[in-house]
């Protein structure tokens, strides 16, 4: 059996994706770094790298970069057409897509859930510290549910539904135990 038979491909039309896929990926490589780069410009601008959680932000821009990178590899395999090798990575490759997704989602809410806390606080309504907790934390749960929907598109939406109650019950009675013992 020769190379051809087995990778199931056409000799005379592989070197020509390989050329493209070379492109692709010089491609996404430079458009990750330009990505990267204005990121970089972009927290320094705003002052975020004086922020006490600035390596949470060079996470941030860490994954985004890499994101692109990986996203352009896939296209890079896809344009191979080596049956064999495509499916298998681009199955993995998707993945990064979702879980960059669900880590802006817990971004956005964790930065919502604070403005939102800071407001009731400000306000100094009655009982506003309980008020403000119980906000801060709804918030945050329901974006890391939508964060977990994210990470987790490609299993049985019944899976997910169940992991998120079986987490739920988890995380509640953490809490629970948290509170009790404190007091």
């Amino acid at each position: 059996m020769l190379l051809k038979d087995i990778l199931q491909i056409d000799i005379g039309d592989f070197f020509t994706n390989l050329i493209f896929a070379a492109v692709l990926i010089v491609a996404g490589v430079i458009l990750g770094t330009l990505v990267n780069i204005i990121l970089k410009k972009m927290a320094k601008k705003g002052e975020l790298d004086k922020a006490r959680s600035y390596n949470f932000i060079k996470l941030f821009i860490m994954v985004i970069t890499w994101s692109i990178y990986l996203l352009f590899l896939n296209f890079a395999l896809v344009e191979l057409n080596i049956p064999v090798l495509t499916g298998w990575l681009s199955s993995i490759l998707l993945v990064i897509p979702s879980l960059t997704g669900a880590l802006i989602l817990i971004v956005a809410g964790f930065a919502i859930a604070t403005y939102l806390k800071n407001v009731i606080e400000e306000s100094r309504i009655e009982h506003w510290k309980i008020l403000a907790n119980i906000f801060w934390f709804f918030v945050l749960y329901i974006f890391t549910v939508f964060a977990f929907k994210t990470a987790l598109i490609s299993i049985n939406s019944t899976i997910v539904n169940w992991l998120i109650v079986i987490m739920s019950g988890v995380v509640g009675a953490g809490l629970t135990y948290h509170i009790v013992r404190k007091k």
